[in-house]
């Protein structure tokens, strides 16, 4: 769900906060107030396209934030961690900026994100509708995505999703073989020419690391020789075989040395062999230029073939036997092409006899689909509509006929008058009849829709009286399973929410000013008498208040049936 939105010189506002409930949220005000204003504040957080003259007047740059605590934080923070962005666990905190100049930049959980992460990072977040970018039943690739949902498919999708992804991946190994003749003999060529360089150099695992240690030692000659005089003299100097005397000449007269006088006996035998190894250790230590010079070139080459295959000599070694294996597989190309091929054909009767399974049950799916959300719509004044789901071959990513979600791709369509054809709704639905369909999808997929919340804009477009009051308590029964933030003119929709802001405009010293307020009580009243009446007249009050006792009254009941 949305918690917060915080808006900082955007558009007419300076700087307000609003704070967001779980379930039904309503926002009305007169028009111009700066509803839509807040609609585009959230559409600029969700990724949508950065204006610059959203900046306030007088200010340099607009800024926007919002709190989200996902319903899924686990498929949430899966997500993010695709897209290279910090987990969110119970909360995602998105901040977008737009500069006067036109330069946006976004932050998701505090890390820098391009357009394109965000508008990946919250999706399923929050489903806006109205005459905005970021409406999901605008785009079709997500309709099957719904009908799927309603077929309860999670499972099956899931594994053909697995099944699919070795069969793209045995296609593309194929492919890669399968390039034509002149190809293979280009590559063949270049992958002799870099296996011969690497035979001819001959590494050997941890070779770099063995010569520069060699190298070390050999570079520090002189300082180690003298090194090993002066530890030799300074034994010497120490005596330790005449303390030993001189214990063993004590211990007979008092035993309780003996065992003293043994210790420094072998002390002074392993100081004299440390004393002897130091003096062969310095007569051999010396500088050796020429073995030096070997190395310096030899560990120079190490470092030309691993900077060339990877950066590091294990990744280089690594890089060799790899080669070796596509030499030798294009070396017996029709061989190795039949065997990948056979794979792909067992792989692809795997996925295809998932697809099959998920086809059968989306046709089947598909007319109780259509049905569900046409007798939705009925309620929503749209009952002479017309709405169903059209399947066609899937196209683009398709590997012997099974796309990346099956056999097929699902698009809605819908005719809203009598005798109009079904069209694309992005061809033939307005801004209203959008928000209505949406809202009727919604309440067929209440359980299985993984989208966390929704925005309504313009969902009381050409509608009053009966139909008003039909949409309110639709409304009302998707908020009781997501969070619901509508944008209306209509009381008979703003009664139901279980939360009332107001968006009031204001001019102080030339200067106008947008801000959000909750009203509840007596303000609430008043707030629903003016949108009956333009003012709170003694019988707009009366009837705001039936309205909303009525409201009250049927919410409380359908709480308790659920």
């Amino acid at each position: 769900m949305l918690e917060l939105l915080r808006v900082r010189a955007f558009a007419i506002i300076e700087e307000l906060e609003v704070h967001f409930e779980p379930g039904f949220n309503v926002l009305t005000g007169e028009t111009g107030a700066g509803k839509s204003i807040l609609v585009d504040a959230l559409h600029l957080v969700l990724g949508g396209r950065a204006q610059a003259d959203s900046v306030r007047t007088g200010a340099e740059e607009a800024e926007v934030q919002a709190l989200f605590r996902p319903r899924d934080p686990t498929t949430c923070d899966a997500r993010l961690e695709t897209l290279g962005l910090p987990a969110a666990g119970s909360e995602l905190v998105v901040r977008r900026t737009v500069q006067r100049e036109g330069r946006s930049r976004a932050w998701v959980n505090g890390a820098l994100a391009t357009a394109a992460q965000l508008q990946a990072a919250t999706r399923g977040l929050l489903d806006i509708s109205g005459q905005h970018e970021h409406v999901g039943l605008l785009d079709a690739a997500l309709h099957l995505d719904l009908l799927d949902a309603h077929a309860q498919l999670g499972e099956l999708r899931a594994k053909f999703s697995q099944a699919f992804a070795a069969l793209a991946e045995a296609e593309r190994l194929r492919a890669q073989l399968d390039s034509d003749e002149s190809q293979r003999a280009q590559r063949t060529d270049w992958l002799e020419f870099q296996l011969d360089e690497l035979e001819k150099t001959a590494p050997e695992p941890g070779e770099d690391e063995r010569l520069a240690q060699e190298r070390r030692v050999l570079a520090a000659a002189e300082k180690l020789r003298a090194g090993a005089e002066e530890a030799e003299a300074v034994l010497a100097e120490a005596h330790p075989a005449k303390a030993a005397k001189r214990l063993e000449e004590m211990a007979t007269i008092d035993p309780a040395l003996t065992a003293v006088a043994q210790a420094v006996r072998g002390a002074s035998a392993e100081l004299d062999e440390a004393a002897r190894e130091l003096s062969r250790y310095a007569a051999r230590a010396g500088g050796d230029p020429q073995r030096l010079e070997e190395l310096d070139e030899r560990i120079e080459v190490l470092r030309r073939i691993a900077r060339k295959h990877g950066g590091t000599l294990a990744t280089a070694l690594q890089r060799r036997d790899q080669m070796r294996a596509e030499l030798a597989s294009l070396e017996n190309h029709d061989e190795e092409l039949a065997r990948r091929q056979a794979e792909v054909q067992r792989l692809a009767a795997v996925a295809r006899a998932l697809a099959e399974k998920i086809s059968e049950k989306r046709r089947s799916a598909a007319g109780a689909f259509s049905k569900a959300v046409a007798q939705e719509l009925s309620a929503l004044g749209m009952a002479r509509s017309e709405i169903s789901v059209r399947f066609e071959a899937a196209g683009e990513g398709a590997i012997a006929g099974i796309g990346p979600r099956g056999l097929e791709t699902a698009e809605l369509l819908l005719s809203p008058n009598p005798g109009e054809d079904l069209r694309p709704l992005s061809r033939i639905a307005s801004g209203g009849e959008l928000s209505r369909v949406l809202l009727a999808v919604k309440r067929v997929l209440v359980e299985s829709d993984p989208v966390d919340a929704y925005l309504f804009d313009e969902v009381d477009a050409g509608i009053g009286g009966a139909t008003a009051d039909a949409v309110g308590k639709a409304l009302a029964a998707v908020a009781r399973r997501r969070q619901i933030i509508c944008i209306t003119h209509l009381p008979q929709i703003a009664v139901f929410a279980g939360k009332h802001l107001t968006v009031e405009k204001e001019v102080v010293k030339g200067r106008t000013y947008s801000r959000v307020a909750a009203v509840d009580g007596d303000e609430r009243v008043h707030e629903l008498a003016r949108l009956l009446s333009g003012k709170p007249t003694g019988v707009a009050l009366q009837h705001a208040r039936e309205l909303l006792a009525a409201a009250q009254t049927t919410d409380s009941r359908k709480r308790k049936a659920v």
